[in-house]
């Protein structure tokens, strides 16, 4: 009798437990606070104080906001704790827009953003496939030697394909020092692909 009652107790603890971490599991994210601090036709500035704290966070939601065609422009101030959105008048109603930017004020936290292409990114990408592509011909070629010779063997091939690796990966550095570290806007959703840079670092 007394274990029957022990074994309902267990299972009755270990049902609360499963209950209990299935809820925090489920627990909305929490609710990221903020409130209007002026707008007027085109132009609106809010007051979000994880601004101070948390700048992976304004980088995420000052992205996001850029991103839209319809923002001319942001500027976020960190230690004021505010964001100030200035946005074409006539293409979306006032009340929209400021719904539209609460929505994203809460939802920027659990965006994943792609990483930022630079310049030097897509140089660095270019050169290293052409190295690649240099030494996977060099690899064919030696196959190919070893088949025909039964030997290594260092042809005008071997050679050639060499000194140009030597070559691409000289160019690779003067480039990688020279260029600037511009990060180029992606293009948007709605097909606003202006690919112009947004500025430099």
């Amino acid at each position: 009798m007394t274990s029957r009652k022990r074994s309902n107790s267990n299972k009755h603890q270990q049902a609360k437990k499963t209950t209990s971490s299935v809820a925090q599991k489920t627990a909305p994210p929490e609710e990221v606070s903020y409130s209007v601090a002026h707008a007027i036709p085109g132009r609106i500035r809010f007051r979000i104080p994880r601004l101070v704290k948390d700048s992976e966070y304004a980088n995420k939601l000052k992205q996001v906001i850029e991103s839209d065609s319809r923002i001319t422009n942001v500027r976020v101030n960190p230690t004021a704790a505010s964001i100030v959105v200035s946005y074409q008048r006539g293409v979306i109603s006032d009340n929209q827009m400021r719904s539209h930017l609460v929505n994203v004020i809460q939802t920027a936290p659990n965006i994943v953003l792609p990483p930022q292409v630079t310049t030097k990114s897509i140089m660095r990408a270019i050169f290293d496939a052409l190295i690649n592509l240099i030494d996977s011909t060099r690899n064919i070629n030696q196959a190919r030697n070893a088949i025909v010779y039964r030997r290594f063997r260092t042809d005008i091939w071997e050679r050639l394909l060499k000194s140009a690796k030597s070559m691409i990966k000289r160019l690779k550095s003067a480039t990688m020092f020279i260029l600037p570290n511009k990060r180029w806007r992606l293009p948007s959703p709605d097909g606003d692909a202006t690919g112009t840079a947004l500025r430099s670092a």
